[in-house]
């Protein structure tokens, strides 16, 4: 199954070009996920100290002293499905592993086979499908060393990338790295770096310090072991067993309605990193287990075996042989990556919360539940193998958890969406429909002959859908909707308020208004929200060919339109057609022609304003949502901006803060158009303290309804920028550092950008480029911020597009 792969015992210890990039070097028609296969590496999210130093002449453990240095510098990239040359560095067993030659997440029209750490158990069967050993054994120090081509590239990195190195001999590599072919041999490899040395690791980013190397060469020369069996025990101990086997009973429950609300769970949750507050520091997986949990004090628990499936839904029974599974909390032993880290914060109080959401209410009299193994198995359409589960109590599932579901929409298995992201705009809210108000919930089969139609990607079978769904407003929401058809949380839940960006090849979620008012906003009801996470994620097949991924490509676009157009029902009838042509543009509007406006003649409750009625409406459903789920007054991102000058001298946060917000979410300046996607800003004070502010480019363009929006199609002139006062998104493209002093003079610049020259002018003065001798110790320092403010959130940044954009002009 597609789970995020190191939940296997292992040690722990505490992408898409840039659009300039894509846009000077021509289309990309890659309807593939690709990841980069020759990639920087990313520091730890624990402590940035250096590994413990090891004595003299003994071999480095691998806990203390090698894994730790993975951490450190290798992880970011090497840390998820598609890493570099498919080698995962999270792990000893992702180690031996090894590499793979060709990348599944290129552009290609047959399937690959699948590469998920748990597809096979062993390394000898690793081998079979084509992976390489990357460290050697066995032989005499020298062969050691000059066999693993690990240590290879990690020397010739040394030898190469010393601070001041050439940043423009790296471009090359970039503009080929779809075709790049990863060296299967220590001689293929040699090969390759006598031709091009630029190619040593961490690649593109300064060389590893002497003593790592070092303590590096030490491991491989002594045969490079691995991690002893007693600490492996100890990485997968856990701190209260019992708090994890009360959510394992949970899951287990013998009835056949709790089995099937495990599943429908499990379907919705699987690539979610569960953190349980009775177990602080301990991180897990839910997975499928042929081994059933065992005695509830036992520590650490009964060992997990993993029952491998490429679906959630795919039948676990007939592919393991099993007559029963078991669902277990797998504990996570290896670092996190930020790029596909999303948390679901559990207390064992939380199963009541949960029972009392599916089982304590009437599932109505026909009922029908089978024997579970006879259940609808390899299907992936929710509507039909969960139609017997209340539909409200699935809806308020998915509601309550909402950033979760959409984080694993927008990141998905493979940790970068790529030409995926294509579909989605840089910047916009997210509400939700009320279940007490949402059709697909009170008729949820909207008058269609079969559950098949909910599900067909078809353009055919959209329409059929969209018709289907626009009768149902008309029969049950005969006057429109109020402001109470929006669904609030009962103003607590911050779940009801989504912020959604796209930083080129990957999108992050927050909960709440964030960033200030977008260009457009969604509303997503029961049935959208289902169709869309089973296109994106639950049907989603990283190794197959070009066409199922166009596919899903093509379907999400009719989602987006789908959930625009609801937003859009909220306002006068007269105003929605207007609205709909600004926010899809040029070749759009022959998308738009197609795509039914389901419920365009529906009227509205929801009294706007005449002179602004988007903006009037936003105020509307900010008053009905309420403070605690909409945020704090967003002070740098403000639509009425602080009167002062950028002239004032800056002495404080506060007033960086509101001079910053004078350039924020305003067209005023050009200076958008040349930022890349994602800044991250330290500025110190004069007592030694720091602040980070995230600085997120939102780009326009004239339509999202073609793979090759990204270049002709732009809109620079609508482009503004945001700031987040923390860190936003995996994939910075820059850090910048300043004192608080200086932070006026950066602003003012930052106003004053009106050509590529006065960036790169800008950039190079506050800018820690890839080769600057500070970049490790800016990279450490953002890392342990990181850990320190965003606690269990907090991931490993990757660097693969770090410092693009200069080489690019």
């Amino acid at each position: 199954m597609k789970t995020p792969d190191d939940t296997e015992p292992k040690t722990w210890l505490p992408t898409s070009w840039p659009w300039r990039l894509r846009r000077t070097c021509g289309a990309a028609v890659v309807v593939a996920t690709a990841l980069v296969l020759l990639s920087a590496a990313a520091g730890s999210t624990e402590a940035a100290a250096q590994p413990p130093a090891h004595t003299k002449g003994a071999v480095p453990s691998y806990v203390d002293d090698i894994q730790p240095l993975f951490n450190k510098r290798c992880v970011a990239c090497h840390g998820c499905l598609g890493s570099p040359c498919n080698l995962k560095l999270t792990s000893f067993r992702g180690l031996e592993r090894g590499g793979l030659g060709r990348n599944p997440y290129s552009s290609h029209l047959g399937d690959y086979a699948r590469t998920d750490m748990n597809v096979v158990p062993t390394t000898a069967e690793w081998r079979k499908r084509g992976f390489y050993p990357v460290i050697a054994r066995e032989g005499s120090q020298t062969d050691n060393l000059s066999r693993s081509m690990l240590f290879q590239m990690v020397e010739t990195g040394a030898k190469h990338n010393t601070p001041g190195f050439s940043r423009k001999v790296l471009m090359p590599l970039y503009a080929k790295r779809y075709e790049h072919q990863c060296p299967a041999t220590p001689e293929a490899l040699s090969a390759q770096i006598e031709k091009n040395p630029a190619i040593g690791m961490p690649f593109g980013l300064p060389a590893l310090k002497k003593t790592e190397v070092a303590t590096l060469r030490a491991w491989i020369t002594g045969n490079a072991p691995g991690p002893t069996d007693t600490e492996r025990r100890k990485a997968d101990m856990v701190a209260d067993p019992k708090a994890v086997r009360a959510w394992e009973d949970f899951f287990n429950a013998d009835d056949k309605r709790s089995q099937l609300v495990s599943r429908y769970i499990f379907d919705h949750m699987f690539l979610t990193t569960v953190v349980l507050e009775e177990n602080p520091g301990d991180y897990f997986k839910i997975v499928r287990s042929k081994t059933a949990p065992g005695d509830a004090s036992q520590n650490p628990p009964a060992p997990v075996e993993v029952i491998d499936t490429p679906f959630p839904y795919t039948n676990p029974y007939k592919l393991s042989g099993v007559d029963r599974f078991y669902y277990r909390l797998q504990k996570v032993t290896a670092p996190r990556v930020q790029k596909n880290h999303f948390v679901w914060r559990l207390k064992n109080a939380d199963i009541g919360g949960l029972k009392k959401l599916f089982l304590d209410r009437d599932w109505g009299i026909n009922t029908n539940l089978g024997d579970p193994r006879e259940a609808p198995w390899d299907l992936g359409n929710p509507f039909r193998v969960y139609h017997e589960i209340p539909v409200e109590a699935r809806y308020r599932f998915l509601l309550e958890n909402s950033e979760l579901i959409v984080s694993g929409i927008t990141y998905g298995p493979v940790c970068l969406g790529q030409t995926a992201t294509y579909a989605v705009k840089d910047q916009f809210w997210v509400y939700f429909v009320d279940p007490k108000h949402d059709v697909s919930v009170r008729d949820p089969k909207l008058g269609l002959e079969t559950w098949e139609t909910f599900m067909d990607r078809s353009l055919i079978g959209n329409d059929k859908y969209e018709s289907a769904y626009s009768a149902a407003l008309e029969k049950l929401q005969p006057d429109g909707y109020t402001i109470d058809a929006i669904w609030n949380g009962e103003k607590e839940n911050p779940n009801a308020w989504l912020t959604v960006l796209r930083h080129e090849s990957n999108v992050s979620v927050m909960k709440g208004r964030q960033g200030g008012i977008p260009r457009t906003l969604w509303v997503i009801d029961y049935s959208g929200f289902e169709r869309i996470y089973y296109d994106t994620v639950a049907n989603f097949q990283y190794w197959s060919g070009d066409v199922p991924k166009l596919e899903t490509l093509i379907f999400f676009n009719y989602l987006r339109q789908e959930f625009e157009d609801n937003f859009l029902l909220l306002l006068p009838k007269a105003e929605r057609q207007k609205y709909r042509d600004m926010w899809t543009q040029g070749l759009g509007q022959v998308a738009l022609a197609l795509e039914p406006f389901a419920g365009e003649e529906q009227p509205t409750q929801v009294k706007t304003s005449k002179l602004d009625p988007l903006l009037s409406l936003i105020s509307e459903i900010q008053e009905h949502m309420g403070e605690k789920v909409s945020g704090p007054p967003d002070l740098l991102n403000p639509h009425k901006k602080p009167k002062l000058s950028l002239k004032e001298p800056i002495t404080s946060y506060d007033e960086w803060e509101a001079a910053a917000s004078l350039l924020t979410q305003t067209r005023a300046y050009k200076f958008p158009r040349f930022l890349p996607s994602v800044l991250l800003l330290r500025i110190n004070d004069p007592a030694g303290h720091a602040r980070v502010y995230s600085l997120i480019a939102n780009r326009v363009y004239q339509t999202q309804d073609t793979i090759l929006f990204q270049n002709g199609l732009e809109l620079p002139h609508l482009y503004t920028m945001s700031i987040y006062p923390t860190i936003i998104g995996g994939f910075p493209n820059y850090f910048l550092e300043m004192s608080l002093r200086q932070s006026g003079d950066f602003l003012r610049l930052l106003r004053d950008v009106e050509t590529l020259k006065d960036w790169n002018r800008l950039r190079y003065r506050y800018g820690i480029l890839r080769n600057d001798p500070r970049f490790w110790e800016t990279y450490d320092w953002f890392t342990l911020w990181n850990e320190k403010h965003r606690g269990i959130y907090a991931g490993y940044l990757d660097l693969s597009y770090y410092d693009l954009f200069d080489s690019v002009y």
